[in-house]
Formats: C-alpha cells, sequence, structure tokens
C-alpha cells in the first residue's frame, strides 16, 4: 500500500514543479480547475502528486491535559508581548476517461491540482531557483529583531474547532490572527535560526526571510478603519508559503548533506513540528479570508456537516481515474460504513434515504448518512488519496490480470460512535518490508534512494522530499488530534487506521511550540482504549 516497495520509482518519474503547497487553489476554485487542466495535459500522472498541500485543511485534538484552547478574543494588537506514475494509457482511453461527467472532473481535477500546484508556483523559474544559491539571510535590524525575540517567547493559543465556528465574523477573527500569528511566526524563525549552519542552505535561508517578512507585515499592519489592507497582507503571506513544504524538504536534505552525522530521526522530529506549526497558521489565516472573502459559504473552509464516507467515495473515484489513465488498468475499491446503534438511532435520516457505500463492487452503506462532523473537507480528502493512490498503483503492479484486480479489492470501512471517526484501509499488494520500518514517515527516506537516469542529476538534489505525501497526512490527522497509522502484513499487504475526534469541542489544535506543552496521539491510544493519557 503507502510506499510500498516500489516508492523510488514513483519518486523518479515525479516532476520537480510537484512540491507547491497549494494554498491559492482554495482561495479560487477556477483558479484550482484551470491548473487542475494544464497539469492533466502536461501528463502529470498521480504518483506525482506526493508533496501536495492543502492549506485549508484538516485540524487536530491535542490530549485534553496538554494545550487548553483559549478564547478567540486575545489581548490587543497593541500589547506588550508577555506571558499572555506508471505508464500512460492509449489516446482512445484518455478521452474515454475524461468524457465522463463534468462535476466528478471538475471534483478531481481541483484537488489534484492543489497536489499539483507546482505549475502556479512556476513564477520560481529555474532562474529564480539559482538566484538562491547565492542568496543571504535579509539584514533585521535591533528593533525587529528584539519584538521576534519576545514574540518568540510566546505561548500560543490554540483554538478549538467549535471556537472557530463560534468565530464567523471577519473582524473577529481578524483579531485572532492579528495577534496570534506572529507568536507562531516568531517561533519558526527561533527554530530556523537555531540550525546549526542554516545560512549555508540557500532553501532554508529562503523559508527564513518568508517568515521575518511575513512577521513584519503583520507587526506593521493595522485594521483600521478598515481591513482591506489586513486582508491583503495576510493574503500575501498565504500565498508566499506555496513552496514552504518544499524548500524545506529540499534544505534538511541539504544540511543533512553539509553534515552528515545529523541524525534522521531529529531531521525528521523538525521537520513534523515546524510544519504542523505552519499548517496551523494558513489552517486559520486561509478560514479568515474565505470568511473576509465570502468564498466559501457562511462556515469558510470548515464544513459543519462533513461526511466522511462521501469524502472517500470521492477520492477513491478520482485515485482510480487517474490510476485507469496512467496503468491502464482500474482497482476495485469497496466502501463499506458502520455506525454504534446509538448513532444510528439519534440520526434522523432514514434507511430509504441512505446513500450506497459503493464505488466499485458490493458494499453496505446503511450508515453512511449516520456519519457526518465538523471538519476541512480538503485535508480529508488529501489523507484518503494519499493512502490510496498507492495502494492503487501498488494493486496494479501485483495484479497480473482483470481477474485478480477483482479477487484483491482495496477496502475502506467508515465507522463512527459518538466521539471518534475511524477510517480503515487495506489493500493485498504485499506490503511494506519490514526493513523499511518507520522510514515510511520520513521526509528523508526516498531522497535517500538514486532516481531513474533520466531525471536531471540537479532537480533530484533539489526535490530531496519526493516521499512527503506520508508525513504530511500524519500531519494533517494530526492538527486536531487526530492520528494517522500503518500496519504491515508482508507478503499479504497494508492497513491504514485514521482516527479523528468527532465533537468539534474535542478537536483542539496540536501547535508544536518550545514554550508550550505538546502530543500526538497514536494508534495505540485507540488499540488500549486510554485516549488522553501520556505518551
Amino acid at each position: 500500500m503507502v510506499l510500498y516497495s516500489n516508492m523510488v520509482g514513483i519518486a523518479s518519474q515525479a516532476k520537480p514543479l510537484v512540491f507547491a503547497a497549494g494554498t491559492v487553489l482554495l482561495e479560487n476554485p477556477a483558479v484550482a480547475l484551470k491548473l487542475g487542466e494544464q497539469v492533466t495535459r502536461r501528463r502529470h500522472s498521480l504518483w506525482g502528486f506526493q508533496a501536495k498541500e492543502l492549506h485549508s485543511m484538516s485540524r487536530a485534538t491535542p490530549k485534553p491535559h496538554h494545550q487548553q484552547p483559549h478564547s478567540l478574543v486575545p489581548p490587543s494588537i497593541g500589547a506588550s508581548p508577555a506571558s499572555s506514475s506508471s505508464s500512460s494509457s492509449s489516446s482512445a482511453r484518455q478521452n474515454s476517461l475524461w468524457s465522463r461527467s463534468q462535476a466528478s472532473r471538475e471534483h478531481y481535477l481541483a484537488h489534484t491540482a492543489v497536489a499539483t500546484a507546482g505549475v502556479a508556483a512556476s513564477t520560481y523559474s529555474s532562474g529564480q531557483r539559482r538566484c538562491l544559491g547565492t542568496q543571504k539571510p535579509m539584514d533585521i535590524d535591533d528593533n525587529l529583531r528584539a519584538d521576534i525575540d519576545a514574540f518568540a517567547t510566546m505561548e500560543p493559543h490554540p483554538c478549538t474547532l467549535q471556537d472557530v465556528l463560534s468565530c464567523l465574523e471577519p473582524c473577529q477573527s481578524a483579531q485572532f490572527i492579528h495577534t496570534e500569528m506572529p507568536i507562531r511566526i516568531a517561533e519558526r524563525i527561533r527554530w530556523l535560526e537555531s540550525l546549526e549552519s542554516w545560512q549555508e542552505i540557500p532553501q532554508l535561508v529562503h523559508v527564513h526571510d518568508i517568515h521575518v517578512r511575513a512577521f513584519q507585515k503583520l507587526r506593521s499592519t493595522q485594521r483600521h478603519p478598515t481591513l482591506d489592507k489586513f486582508t491583503k497582507v495576510v493574503k500575501q503571506i498565504v500565498d508566499d508559503q506555496h513552496e514552504v513544504v518544499r524548500y524545506m524538504a529540499a534544505g534538511m536534505h541539504k544540511l543533512r548533506q553539509l553534515k552528515p552525522e545529523l541524525d534522521t530521526t531529529k531531521v525528521d522530529e523538525f521537520l513534523d513540528a515546524f510544519l504542523l506549526n505552519r499548517f496551523g497558521s494558513n489552517v486559520l489565516m486561509s478560514q479568515y479570508l474565505a470568511l473576509a472573502k465570502s468564498s466559501h459559504g457562511p462556515t469558510g473552509v470548515i464544513d459543519p456537516h462533513c461526511d466522511p464516507a462521501q469524502v472517500c467515495r470521492d477520492s477513491a473515484t478520482a485515485v482510480q481515474d487517474v490510476c485507469e489513465e496512467y496503468t491502464g488498468r482500474r482497482p476495485y475499491i469497496r466502501i463499506e460504513t458502520r455506525v454504534s446503534r446509538r448513532v444510528r438511532e439519534a440520526s434522523a435520516m432514514s434507511a430509504a434515504e441512505n446513500k450506497t457505500g459503493e464505488v466499485d463492487g458490493d458494499s453496505d452503506g446503511a450508515d453512511g448518512d449516520a456519519i457526518q462532523f465538523a471538519y476541512i473537507p480538503g485535508a480529508l480528502k488529501y489523507i484518503i488519496c494519499e493512502i490510496l493512490k498507492n495502494s492503487c498503483r501498488a494493486t496494479v503492479e501485483v495484479c497480473a490480470d482483470e481477474q485478480q484486480l477483482e479477487a484483491k479489492p482495496i477496502r475502506i470501512v467508515v465507522c463512527a460512535d459518538e466521539h471518534h471517526i475511524g477510517i480503515w484501509m487495506s489493500d493485498e499488494a504485499g506490503g511494506i518490508p519490514f526493513q523499511v520500518g518507520t522510514q515510511v514517515w520520513s521526509y528523508m527516506y526516498s531522497t535517500a534512494k538514486k532516481v531513474d537516469s533520466n531525471v536531471r542529476r540537479g532537480a533530484a538534489n533539489e526535490l530531496a522530499g519526493f516521499g512527503v505525501g506520508l508525513p504530511i497526512s500524519r500531519l494533517y490527522a494530526r492538527y486536531l488530534g487526530g492520528s494517522l497509522d500503518l500496519i504491515s502484513l508482508p507478503g499479504y499487504g497494508t492497513h491504514a487506521y485514521l482516527f479523528l475526534p468527532r465533537l468539534s469541542s474535542d478537536q483542539i489544535e496540536v501547535v508544536p511550540d518550545r514554550d508550550a506543552h505538546f502530543a500526538y496521539h497514536t494508534l495505540g491510544d485507540y488499540a488500549l482504549g486510554v485516549v488522553g493519557h501520556d505518551a
């Protein structure tokens, strides 16, 4: 399933542009569709969206006694900082695939465009990338340095999804963004500056400068008399973050080359914390922009009635379509839904109104409409697609014909009780070898392999993190207190377990920060029935 043993082949076929973070696409679905069509025309395969990044995505819950949620009405901004891809199919098959319903096509394109938003980020041309080679850290005067240092020592204020949904007025959201984002951005600046020899890595210098400029703009911009200037600044900050994931992965890879003694585990821990802190910032800023521009309905990027079974169906169809386009074969994906009796009884939906839970083959979808919760659909879709695309590829590779494909369906079970959503995905594609182990979660794993000779050596080195899709997916799950884990049965297949809190009051941001305790949930929390214990 995920990463499989042929991940190197996946990485070697991916395109350099695939590493952008697709935040702008959340702001403008039309841009997403246009970019998706460009990506399709350029024949980026599904296996190329290893590092797509949806900024409008998930949220995760820390354990209750860790970071406690704070009010969305923070102290005044003026207060002093105090303690407060496989081979392509024939032309005929292509035409057949893309003659499917326009709705399905647009749905796929909009989400794949986020994954392959490097097209939008192509403003970082090869010439601009060469400029990174001579880039020096921007000058920081004494006043700005003191301001950054002061905010870096402040604790962040993680909020619940319930808090966010109760704060839907742009002016309220702007006030929280204006006071909270400098704390989180300053923390990331401090992390970057704590890396030995970071000034010698152009990508890290570039990311550092992006954050310094963002901090400076937020601290110097007023929200009065109107929010126009502030909104423009927030949008610019979000746009500037488009390629941070790619630059951080490439920069840390080069740092390890410069300092071979640097432990991979430490690198992964650093990137997990840095990117999760950044992701939470982008989610909240994207929520503000959605409210300010009325671009996503009254609740912004959050869907109070997100249907995880429907997200799985949409994801499965999108992944199947692209798999068929590029391999000529279409794996079977069967989706089932299950809920506890109490949840079923509480549901107002009648059995006749319930949707089928099937994509291919037979399945039981009788409980589908009973499973709804407040969440960010884009984040959930990213996670599901990331698991399924690797599972589909691996399944196609181990099945010699259609009969074997049908005999080895990929299965998804969506289940829920009053407090949690659980999604189980499994395949029979041979599993992940034991010797790979936890490397599947490493940002450095696929970069340590030699790429295909037809990939430019320079591009391969720059794209040091072709395999970041899985670790990024786990961050999305963790953000609001969820977990994503894999169990492999070598020689048989791989099982993925995704658990998410169902109650918006339990969905509390996990915001990594040196001045505040934070922790992640794991499969063990659910297996042992002791969610919330100390790790």
